[in-house]
């Protein structure tokens, strides 16, 4: 059975003061390749290399290396768009519901599909030049690692990394306002993973303690990783992003003043 949602959570995404960050769960749970696989058809494509088949990271920075950037790019989003990828329930339900932003790691057009179907405007916002164009009118959609449409903004080699928040400082200023201002909820990431540590060092250093207590959504989550992450201010919910969603838009709807989840 799925934990109770904080009241302090419901409260935030019913008020319109919440931001979902979208990790690759989401993806992976309607079909999309998981990192690792993703990994092993790009290192297959490489006859010496002996690094770790499953470190995406590594094995785009190895064949962008011997073969060019082009070649990287272009299998990466070969791989990705040989078929059509459609939002699931999680989807659906999180993009019913009023969150300030949606901010995702993911490539893929899967959280603009869910806004769609869900009659929601969005403004898609993957480089600086993206930044100005935000209205009150459009929920905001920030694609950090970029987007399969855009091939030239993905983020997947070393130095993409390396330079992901030095040459986007509009978009930096953006995720710095809404990890500084709003209620943070993480879905589909993997708590233990190192990507995603270093995004949320990346955004939180320079609050310190003062920074909003955020969530984290993890089924079955590791006790270590719960008492890594309270020390963040991060509370671990153990869930189903699918069953949390559901539960979420049901105790948004609930009257306010019922105080339960």
């Amino acid at each position: 059975m799925a934990e109770p949602i904080p009241v302090e959570l419901i409260d935030a995404v019913r008020n319109e003061d919440a931001v979902l960050f979208c990790g690759a769960g989401l993806s992976v749970s309607q079909g999309l390749p998981a990192a690792g696989a993703l990994a092993q058809s790009i290192a297959a494509r490489m006859q010496d290399f002996d690094g770790d088949p499953r470190n995406l990271t590594q094995v785009a920075t190895a064949y962008a290396a011997l073969r060019g950037r082009h070649a990287l790019i272009s299998f990466v989003v070969e791989s990705l768009m040989r078929q059509p990828w459609r939002p699931g329930s999680a989807h659906a339900d999180f993009a019913a519901l009023p969150f300030h932003a949606f901010v995702t790691t993911n490539w893929d057009t899967l959280v603009e599909g869910a806004l769609q179907a869900a009659h929601r405007r969005h403004q898609v916002v993957v480089t600086d030049s993206d930044v100005p164009f935000l209205t009150s009118a459009a929920v905001p959609v920030v694609k950090i690692h970029g987007e399969l449409a855009r091939p030239e903004t993905l983020v997947i080699t070393d130095r993409d990394y390396f330079d992901l928040f030095s040459l986007r400082l509009s978009l930096t200023r953006l995720l710095d306002h809404y990890f500084s201002t709003k209620t943070l909820v993480f879905v589909g990431f993997a708590l233990a993973d190192p990507d995603f540590k270093q995004l949320f060092h990346a955004c939180t250093q320079r609050f310190g303690p003062l920074r909003r207590h955020a969530y984290a959504v993890q089924l079955g989550p590791a006790s270590a990783d719960r008492h890594i992450w309270q020390a963040e201010q991060v509370e671990v919910i153990d869930a189903d992003a699918r069953d949390f969603a559901a539960d979420l838009v049901r105790a948004v709807a609930l009257p306010q003043s019922s105080g339960t989840a």
